[in-house]
């Protein structure tokens, strides 16, 4: 029903007067979304040209998931995009305006799109916007000598232990060697991860799809920490993006991170009720993760086992340094 009253602005566009030779309209269907909505947003361009240039997934904000674009020509000389996204904000946005080239053999003209606001609509009761406030905190009277019993015992019990361990003749402590832990490859504890979450279509209730987004989303997390070396457990979603950035990442590993740690956190912090059709389809972008990850990070991946076992030989060289100074 959207997309054919998404078709039907086009043509009825297309069909009307233009006092202009190139111009550009914007439209959404909506302007009030939840966590998780599913919208269109179209731009419909009217002029002479060769080609056309429109802005790509990049050129949008994070907190809006691409899922699919489609391009119309009605007749010649009027076209449009129909971008599909999904809103992940917790606030209200502003889609800037946007840039379209046309292309021609005279020169490019450039068009912008006008602006378009989306409002955050809450998907909390209104009960639960207010918190209550904090009951001021009560004092007891505390006694003080059994504190000072304590503290006298205590020095009692010190100042013995001190003077039998001067008494006491030293003997040396052996020294124990213990085996290094083999190295953990971290796509293989990623992989075992994902392989130990229950089947997405198998999800009945909640606190299941609950427990699900939250093991998958740290699973990732705990990936990037050990492969690009940066507390990604600790940061936010927007964090963990930058620092991918900085790190030289592939665009897919960050562009797939993004997608799955939003959905994730709109599941954990935000009250997001999810479904059996997006827990699927969260999988299928981890499952991708998990394929880029063994093509991009293998080389990062065997430097990491290269230092750990560097570090082990240097462990063992000093212990047995050890051990014979004290056979001396």
């Amino acid at each position: 029903m959207k997309r054919a009253f998404t078709l039907a602005f086009i043509i009825l566009l297309a069909a009307s007067p233009s006092a202009y030779s190139q111009q550009v309209a914007t439209f959404v269907e909506t302007d009030s979304l939840s966590v998780g909505d599913i919208f269109e947003l179209t731009f419909v361009v009217q002029g002479m040209y060769n080609s056309i240039t429109y802005p790509d997934a990049d050129d949008f904000d994070e907190s809006l998931d691409l899922l699919s674009r489609q391009r119309f020509q009605t007749t010649a000389g009027r076209d449009s995009l129909v971008y599909r996204f999904q809103f992940f904000a917790t606030d209200d946005i502003t889609i800037p305006s946007k840039e379209i080239t046309l292309h021609r053999s005279e020169g490019d003209t450039t068009l912008s799109t006008a602006r378009v606001p989306l409002y955050f609509k809450t998907v909390l009761a209104s009960d639960d916007e207010e918190f209550r406030p904090l009951k001021p905190i009560f004092d007891f009277a505390r006694a003080v000598w059994p504190y000072i019993a304590a503290f006298i015992l205590l020095a009692i019990l010190s100042y013995l232990l001190y003077r039998w361990f001067v008494s006491r003749e030293p003997d040396p402590e052996p020294v124990v060697v213990k085996q290094p832990e083999p190295f953990i490859d971290p796509l293989k504890s990623l992989k075992n991860e994902l392989n130990a979450l229950p089947e997405a279509h198998e999800l009945k209730n909640i606190p299941e799809f609950e427990n699900f987004y939250i093991i998958l989303g740290d699973a990732i997390r705990r990936y990037i920490k050990r492969v690009y070396e940066f507390p990604a457990l600790e940061m936010t979603t927007r964090e963990i993006a930058s620092s991918l950035q900085q790190e030289l990442a592939p665009s897919e590993i960050i562009k797939i991170t993004r997608s799955v740690l939003n959905e994730a956190d709109m599941v954990k912090f935000a009250n997001f009720r999810p479904n059996t059709d997006l827990a699927v389809g969260v999988m299928k972008k981890a499952a991708e993760f998990v394929k880029t990850a063994e093509i991009n990070d293998r080389e990062k991946i065997d430097h990491l086992k290269f230092r750990y076992e560097q570090a082990i030989a240097e462990s063992e060289d000093l212990k047995q340094e050890t051990t014979e100074e004290i056979n001396r």
